[in-house]
């Protein structure tokens, strides 16, 4: 200190913390600061779960340090002492220089020690005699292990072995990092008995509330139980990702502050603290039910079409750029490939989302309603999208007029986006589109690829589009087999999502447990799932069986009535499938 300069054998972590510490100027200290008895009851309450935890390791070891010159002392994270325990003498001596309850020893407060150091590191640190950054502090030797959270990895506190200096305790920072790890034990443990209880919790509240979409987290976050539907009627995806980061920093505070903050992140939602004995364990998130009867196909956002695949993932990137410029978008692709439901998307993503979005078939045009739609441009006010359905089919003699009406709505701070499913530049080419048109409609072109080139995204599209039938519907969800599924995503799908939406109409309709099966698809899903056959009875009994087991939610006795069996005989199966027999009757 007076020099200047470190001894050449100085710990390179010791002489950082040194140097944090000269700037806290803290170096005339002979004490850490204490706490009242207040705020030491405050700092214990927030603490009680990891006190909680460390009660057997510091019961049991401080008993054993009685007449060792050690002792142990637990802090919190932020360096003030809850408990402390073992040799009295040493504890007595300690108090001195307040090594005790209510003490704080961060590095901010006393400069260089075990506890600070450890917190800030992270790590298990030793800190011997004059490695001490105060020269008060100098008379003890110190070492101290972090308590780390199950889950969260978040430092929780330090377990701390300090004596007197001028005594060799080599086995000290063992005996700490061990006690240290049998408290995240207990903690870990802890945390099991409350995923447990919020599991049960889960079921109750499901039993009563029906069918609502629910989400339960335990205090870290982290999901306990989930409907499958959740996250698909969950509209604001980013606010969902922000759950499980807030709700470790909220679980300690009153129930209604948790609510009212995780509501603010969430609208739409209701949550339930989750209590046990007084204290919050987690939380349970339901979504409303008028939210999911406004979700449809047609509602899809961009984000939502990315997540079918690579393919659609780079159409919605290019399409999400467009939706920012005021260009004209051309979409093509076959029948029933999606167009529409991009085109909305587009709407959706774009400054007018909030503007009318008008669809024309202009398959149906005639020359009187072409001269309306002109009249109501021209007395027409403000923007929103007009979008052209099939503009290849209006006859070259009514082409004109489509270029007026376009061009009126254009002027009028309005957008175009035409959807063809044949290619317009090659109708231009053949002089069946004209060409003035065909360049005020195609400022830029999108090309949505049939389902046989993309074969990848058959099985997400079909999962959504089954989603959405049910909601539109109000009834269940298909399920497949595994030789239903390979027969699907097989097919060539000539007649794209139109095809697939009206086959989940027809299978929902005739199916009555809503498990497919592949002898259940029309006779065109066969021919090419012949080749490829992987399905067996044994496979579609097995998964009937497991169907129904979870359509009773475990309750064997009504699983076996829902499959006209006998419960023996429902025993046996699953004992022939491998599948538990634990029930619950």
């Amino acid at each position: 200190m007076s020099t200047g300069q470190a001894p050449a054998a100085m710990r390179h972590d010791v002489l950082e913390s040194w140097r944090r510490s000269l700037r806290h100027a803290v170096g005339e200290r002979t004490r850490a600061p204490v706490l009242d008895e207040e705020r030491l009851e405050g700092r214990r309450a927030r603490a009680r779960r990891l006190e909680l935890a460390s009660q057997k390791a510091i019961n049991r070891a401080g008993s054993l340090l009685i007449g060792t010159r050690d002792i142990l002392l637990l802090s919190d994270d932020s360096g003030v002492v809850i408990e402390a325990a073992g040799d009295p003498h040493t504890l007595a001596e300690a108090q001195e220089n307040h090594l005790y309850t209510g003490g704080q020893w961060v590095e901010e407060a006393i400069g260089t020690n075990a506890i600070g150091t450890a917190l800030y590191l992270g790590v298990p640190t030793l800190i011997r005699d004059a490695e001490h950054f105060c020269e008060a502090i100098q008379r003890w030797n110190c070492a101290a292990t972090p308590i780390i959270e199950p889950g969260t990895g978040r430092v929780m506190g330090v377990l701390d072995i300090s004596w007197p200096g001028g005594i060799m305790q080599p086995n000290a920072v063992a005996l700490s990092s061990a006690l240290a790890l049998q408290v995240e034990t207990e903690l870990t443990q802890m945390l099991g008995r409350e995923r447990e209880r919020l599991l049960e919790y889960s079921h109750i509240r499901r039993l009563r509330r029906g069918n609502d979409q629910t989400l339960v987290m335990d205090r870290n976050g982290s999901s306990v139980f989930s409907t499958e539907d959740f996250a698909r009627f969950c509209e604001d995806d980013d606010s969902l990702r922000q759950l499980p980061k807030l709700l470790p920093a909220l679980i300690d505070q009153p129930a209604e502050q948790i609510g009212e903050v995780l509501g603010e992140c969430l609208n739409g939602a209701d949550f339930e603290v989750i209590e046990n004995q007084g204290e919050a364990i987690g939380v349970m998130v339901s979504l409303r039910r008028s939210r999911p009867q406004a979700r449809s196909w047609t509602g899809m956002e961009l984000r939502q079409i990315a997540r079918a695949g690579q393919v659609s993932a780079e159409l919605c990137a290019q399409a999400e750029r467009l939706a920012e410029t005021p260009i004209p978008i051309l979409i093509e692709g076959e029948t029933g490939t999606g167009k529409s439901s991009l085109a909305k998307a587009i709407h959706n993503a774009s400054r007018q989302s909030q503007d009318p979005f008008e669809v024309i078939d202009c398959a149906q045009l005639t020359e009187e309603s072409l001269r309306a739609l002109i009249a109501a441009a021209r007395d027409a006010e403000g923007g929103g999208i007009l979008c052209l359905s099939s503009p290849g089919a209006v006859s070259p003699s009514l082409q004109k007029l489509l270029f007026t009406l376009v061009d009126l709505v254009s002027e009028r701070g309005g957008r175009v986006v035409a959807l063809s499913a044949r290619s317009l530049y090659d109708e231009m080419r053949a002089n069946n589109f004209r060409s003035d048109l065909y360049y005020r409609i195609a400022g830029a072109r999108l090309h949505i690829p049939p389902l046989r080139e993309r074969p990848e995204e058959i099985g997400p599209l079909l999962r959504w589009l089954i989603q959405c039938h049910a909601t539109e519907t109000g009834r269940r969800e298909l399920r497949f087999t595994s030789g239903a599924m390979t027969a699907l995503q097989n097919y060539a799908w000539p007649g794209n999502l139109i095809e697939m939406r009206n086959l989940i109409a027809a299978l929902d309709a005739l199916s009555p447990s809503g498990l497919i099966s592949e002898r259940m698809l029309p006779r065109e899903f066969h021919q090419r799932a012949q080749i490829n056959r992987t399905e067996t009875l044994r496979d579609v009994e097995r998964a009937e069986i497991l169907g129904a087991v979870k359509a009773e939610d475990g309750n064997l006795s009504r699983a076996a009535k829902r499959l006209g069996i006998a419960r023996s005989t429902l025993y046996l199966k699953l004992d022939s499938y491998g599948i538990s027999r634990e029930r619950r009757d």
